[in-house]
């Protein structure tokens, strides 16, 4: 049973990667039916709902509200190790996996940003996929915007998803992406979100630790640079301030494509090199997708590796 469990999880993890080079995510057109769209519109409705005022209370509720939608999209996980048809639990296994991370949406999103041809259109599309104010940025600093999202997302939308499959299974990506889409929703320091969103935010922190280091090391590694020379530390690379907010990702990123990474009145990295262009945008997305081809390549090696280890046994 066990042995068959992790073929069953190898084919599950193949088939989702090529799902996702070939067909992608659905068209936008339909997104809004995609179930992964609901972990957010759930606690958007719980966020209506919930009176403030008591920060007590909201830290409780904040913490009430992820645990049902975790049990809402998890548990159906879980039941899928009760489907006896090996090929109906791949085949149901490998859509609901691919629900958790995309390759092709990442690139989509990057290209969207790198394809306006003025400075408004910039700015328009760069805002439907960073969370910061965009309205005063220029060109320089929107490209850079967007080659910092493609950085950040190698982590959030392919790399965590992976690692927590590649241990755990489905449920352990599900898990992930619930966690990750719940800190996108309301894990910010605002003074709406700072009591109700600290357990999302917090749980994503813990979640991303390991990934996150993963995703820097292969951004590295994709580019050909190494840590030798202090990438992460402060030597002419980044000061002590800047250094300590910038997530590890976008600082390999900037060491990668040899360019500085700017979010204002946040951080600066890479403050030797030349400003972003759209052209280190395509350099982000080449270099996620890199990323992400060592990483599956390694997940499948180890899986394959287990499943001699035990067949030997």
């Amino acid at each position: 049973m066990q042995m068959n469990l992790l073929l069953a999880h190898l084919a599950i993890f193949v088939i989702a990667i090529l799902i996702d080079i070939t067909v992608g995510d659905p068209p936008e057109r339909t997104e809004k039916y995609y179930p992964i769209v609901w972990i957010s519109r759930l606690m958007y409705f719980f966020d209506r709902i919930t009176k403030r005022g008591n920060a007590r209370k909201e830290k409780i509720l904040g913490v009430i509200y992820p645990i049902l939608i975790l049990f809402i999209f998890c548990l159906p996980c879980l039941m899928l190790l009760h489907i006896h048809n090996g090929l109906l639990y791949v085949v149901l296994g490998a859509l609901i996996f691919k629900m958790t991370f995309t390759v092709k949406g990442l690139e989509r999103y990057g290209r969207y940003a790198m394809e306006a041809v003025d400075l408004e259109e910039k700015r328009e599309r760069v805002g439907k996929i960073v969370g910061r104010d965009i309205a005063d940025l220029d060109m320089e600093h929107l490209d850079s915007a967007a080659v910092e999202s493609v950085a950040e997302n190698i982590t959030d939308s392919v790399i965590a998803p992976l690692f927590y499959f590649a241990f755990f299974g489905v449920f352990g990506a599900m898990f992930y992406r619930v966690i990750n889409t719940l800190d996108a929703t309301v894990g910010y320091k605002t003074t709406r979100y700072l009591h109700f969103g600290w357990f999302s935010a917090k749980a994503d922190d813990v979640l991303n630790y390991v990934p996150e280091r993963i995703a820097a090391g292969l951004i590295l590694l994709s580019g050909g640079s190494s840590t030798k020379h202090g990438d992460f530390g402060n030597r002419g690379y980044a000061n002590k301030t800047e250094a300590g907010t910038a997530p590890l990702t976008i600082v390999a990123m900037s060491r990668v494509l040899k360019v500085k990474l700017e979010k204002v009145g946040h951080y600066v990295v890479g403050e030797r090199f030349e400003g972003a262009r759209r052209e280190h945008i395509a350099g982000a997305i080449r270099t996620a997708k890199r990323s992400t081809f060592i990483f599956a390549l390694v997940c499948i090696a180890v899986m394959i590796i287990v499943i001699s280890v035990i067949n030997c046994k």
